[in-house]
C-alpha cells in the first residue's frame, strides 16, 4: 500500500509539473495514470476534468466532474469548473444551476457571481443580473471586498488622480454633501501633484505606488464607489426601435467580413442619461490596461439597469445576428488626452458592438476620430492575447496584406457592429481639453470565439 501511495504522490506530483511547463499532453498521459491506481481521487479527477477541457472536450471533461461530484458534492471548484463545461456545451441553463450550486458552497466566490450575471442577463433576467453584478462590485470595492483589486487600491497615475479630482468637481451639488467633494477634489490634486514631482514621466500614466501617508491622505474610499448616479431602465426602452434591423443585418453580411454602422443607437433620453452616470459616477477604477485611458467594466462598476437594459434590447432588437450569442462582457473606456487612440488590436467574442457617447462638440476633427476595421481575417490559429502582447505583429500581418482599411468617422450616438476577429482601433483621436470632453467609446462583446 505505502509504495502504490508513494507512486501515486510521485504521478501527481509529475502532472502538476507539466502542467506549469504547458506540457498538456504529458500532464493528462500522467493524470490518467494516476486514476489507474486510484479512480476516485478527487483532485486528479478535478485536475484532469479542468485540463481535458482546456483542451477543447467538454463532454469529456464533463463527465470527469460529474464522477467527482457524485462523490463529492461539496468540491466548489468542481461545481464551478463544471458550470464553465456546460456553458461550452450550450447548456445555460444547467450551467446556471453548477454556478448557484458555487455561490451556496462559497458565497464570496466572484467568478461564479460574474458567471451568473451574463446567465441571467442572457435569460432576459437583469434584475437578478444586476443583483450578481452587484455582488461582484462589492467583493471587489466595497465593505466585502476579497482583496483582488489591492493593486488599484494602493497605486495610482498622476492622470488617473486629477481625473477623480475633475470627477468630484463635476458632480452636482447636494447640501447633505456639503464641500466633501471640493476637499476631495483638492486632497487628489495635491498628491497628483507629489506624483509629478518623483519619477513619473511627463506623460502622467506611469503607473506608482502610492505611500502610506499618499494613501492616508486620498482616504479609505480611494478608488471605490463614492458617489455612484441613479440610472434606471427606462420605460418604452433605450434602444431606438426605430433602427432598421433588416437593412443593419443586411450591411453586415453583405460587407464580408461583418461589419455595419448606423447612427442614433440609444433613444435621446437613454443617451442623456446614460452620458449622467458616465460623467458623475465613480467607476472609473482600472487605469493599467491601456496608458491614458480609465476604463469601467460590468462586473467592477459599469453595471446599472440603464447598461443592462441597452445590452438586452440590443441583442433582442437583432434576432438574426445576436440570438445565438449572448452578451459576454461590455466595457467603458475613457481618453484622458485628447488625442490618444487605442492602438488596434482584437476582441475575443464573436460580434462586437461599439458606440459613442461623448457629444460631437468635444470632436474637433468631425472626419477623424472614430474607429478603423481592418476587413483582414486572421488565421484561425492567431490566439487573442493582452492588448500590449501582440501589436508588432498584427502590424506586420495587416502590412502584408494591402488596404484593407474601412474608416468610420465619430459621430455621438454612432454604433459599430463587427465580426470580432477583426483588428480595429481608433482613428486619429483630437478631442478638445476638459472633462466634459473625454472620448468615451462603450464595447459589448457577444458570444464567444470558439462558437465562430
Amino acid at each position: 500500500m505505502a509504495e502504490g501511495a508513494d507512486d501515486l504522490q510521485i504521478l501527481i506530483a509529475q502532472a502538476v509539473a507539466y502542467q506549469q511547463e504547458s506540457r498538456s499532453q504529458e500532464a493528462e498521459r500522467a493524470y490518467r495514470a494516476a486514476l489507474e491506481l486510484d479512480p476516485g481521487h478527487p483532485g486528479v479527477l478535478h485536475n484532469l476534468g479542468a485540463l481535458v477541457a482546456r483542451r477543447g472536450d467538454p463532454r469529456s471533461a464533463l463527465e470527469l466532474f460529474d464522477r467527482l461530484l457524485a462523490s463529492e458534492p461539496y468540491y466548489a471548484s468542481a461545481h464551478f469548473n463544471r458550470g464553465n463545461t456546460l456553458m461550452a456545451l450550450g447548456s445555460a441553463q444547467d450551467a446556471l444551476q453548477a454556478f448557484r450550486s458555487v455561490t451556496a458552497l462559497e458565497p464570496d466566490h466572484h467568478d461564479a457571481h460574474r458567471a451568473l450575471g451574463f446567465l441571467w442577463l442572457a435569460a432576459g433576467q437583469r434584475d437578478r443580473s444586476l443583483d450578481r453584478f452587484a455582488r461582484t462590485y462589492d467583493l471587489r470595492r466595497g465593505e466585502d471586498r476579497n482583496g483582488m483589486a489591492n493593486r488599484s487600491l494602493r497605486t495610482a497615475t498622476r492622470m488617473k488622480l486629477q481625473h477623480d479630482a475633475d470627477l468630484f468637481r463635476h458632480l452636482p451639488p447636494r447640501p447633505r454633501d456639503g464641500s466633501r467633494f471640493e476637499m476631495l477634489a483638492r486632497l487628489y490634486e495635491g498628491v497628483a501633484a507629489e506624483l509629478a514631482d518623483g519619477p513619473a514621466d511627463d506623460s502622467g500614466d506611469e503607473i506608482v505606488d502610492l505611500s502610506d501617508s499618499q494613501l492616508a491622505t486620498l482616504g479609505p474610499d480611494y478608488n471605490g464607489p463614492v458617489h455612484l448616479r441613479d440610472t434606471p431602465e427606462i420605460l418604452g426602452g433605450a434602444v431606438n426601435d426605430r433602427l432598421d434591423a433588416v437593412a443593419i443585418t443586411r450591411m453586415y453580411r453583405e460587407t464580408e467580413p461583418g461589419v455595419a454602422w448606423f447612427d442614433d443607437l440609444l433613444t435621446p433620453k437613454a443617451l442623456s442619461l446614460l452620458q449622467r452616470f458616465l460623467c458623475e459616477s465613480t467607476i472609473w477604477h482600472d487605469f493599467s490596461h491601456i496608458g491614458g485611458f480609465v476604463a469601467a467594466y460590468l462586473e467592477d462598476g459599469l453595471a446599472c439597469p440603464l447598461v443592462l437594459q441597452v445590452a438586452d434590447e440590443f441583442r433582442a432588437a437583432l434576432p438574426e445576428l445576436l440570438g445565438p450569442h449572448p452578451l459576454t462582457q461590455a466595457w467603458a473606456f475613457k481618453a484622458l488626452r485628447g488625442e490618444q487612440p487605442i492602438d488596434v488590436h482584437a476582441d475575443d467574442a464573436a460580434i462586437s458592438l461599439n458606440f459613442w457617447v461623448t457629444p460631437d462638440r468635444a470632436n474637433r476633427n468631425p472626419d477623424r476620430g472614430g474607429l478603423i476595421v481592418y476587413r483582414e481575417i486572421p488565421p484561425p490559429d492567431w490566439p487573442i492575447v493582452d492588448y500590449d502582447a501582440d501589436r508588432a505583429r498584427i502590424r506586420s500581418f495587416l502590412d502584408s496584406r494591402g488596404d484593407s482599411a474601412l474608416t468610420i468617422p465619430y459621430r455621438e450616438n454612432r454604433a459599430v457592429l463587427f465580426d470580432s476577429r477583426l483588428f480595429h482601433g481608433s482613428d486619429a483621436p483630437d478631442f478638445r481639453p476638459g472633462y466634459e470632453n473625454h472620448r468615451i467609446n462603450i464595447t459589448m462583446l457577444f458570444g464567444t470565439a470558439a462558437k465562430l
